[in-house]
């Protein structure tokens, strides 16, 4: 199976998600978690416990790594806070815990403008809108005149945001729910409402460690792509990933 970086780059250009069965590879840059007894673990700047730290990963959340046959395996963590502050480094493979065998779940539905997603017995519902720039405050770049240089939009609501390469967003996530056994889990609208230019066509979801089910999008308006992924532990939202270092 191909690496899941090409496929990645294949879906951005396409703008749409193959409805297929994700499996990794030891060679393929992947989604992990770490499970330490001191809640987090340290990212050194090389191979070694004696390198300097460049950042700390702490349990259950999300980071990219790629394993090797080594035991220091490289990471990329991306700070959520600050869109496209990469932190690059390498963290010791005992405390790590890949994220595999993601299934892709079909739509079901064929309303334009929401997607219900099935799998055994979990439902994923998904709610875009068209945006509506009067109800939000944009921010732009100032543009340099001599240069004829276009104005790019930098924030929307004073706020970093996903899904456009400096243009004004067209359609914006409304509302995602999971129902799970039956239980009903609203996710906060700070757990998407940052997110723009969904794709409405599929969604991958893999049971992790400590029984967490996370939730995966791949979004884009063709230049602005990003992979979100939602975490659900106990029936509660738990947190999400933004990676945008996929563009």
């Amino acid at each position: 199976m191909k690496p899941i970086l090409i496929i990645l780059s294949l879906l951005f250009v396409s703008c749409a998600l193959h409805a297929q069965q994700l499996q990794f590879n030891d060679d393929d840059l992947v989604y992990a978690v770490i499970k330490d007894t001191d809640g987090y673990i340290n990212i050194r700047k090389a191979p070694s416990a004696k390198a300097g730290i460049v950042g700390k990963i702490y349990n259950n959340n999300i980071f990219s790594c790629q394993p090797d046959k080594t035991n220091w395996w490289k990471v990329l963590q991306v700070d959520n806070h600050s869109r496209s502050n990469w932190i690059e480094g390498y963290i010791y493979k005992d405390k790590v815990l890949l994220l595999k065998n993601w299934k892709v779940v079909k739509r079901q539905n064929a309303v334009s403008d929401s997607g219900i997603f099935k799998k055994d017995s979990t439902v994923i519902i998904i709610k875009q809108k068209t945006f509506n720039s009067k109800q939000h405050k944009l921010t732009y770049t100032k543009s340099n005149l001599k240069e004829n240089a276009k104005d790019e939009l930098l924030k929307i609501d004073s706020k970093r945001f996903w899904g456009t390469d400096g243009e004004v967003p067209k359609k914006a996530l409304a509302s995602v729910k999971i129902i799970i056994n039956g239980h009903l889990i609203t996710l906060p609208h700070s757990a998407f409402g940052d997110l723009y230019e969904p794709h409405l066509n599929n969604i991958s979801i893999c049971q992790g460690p400590d029984n967490i089910l996370y939730i995966s999008m791949l979004n884009s308006d063709g230049a602005g792509g990003y992979y979100i992924i939602w975490a659900i532990k106990n029936n509660n939202y738990l947190n999400r990933y933004v990676d945008d270092s996929l563009d």
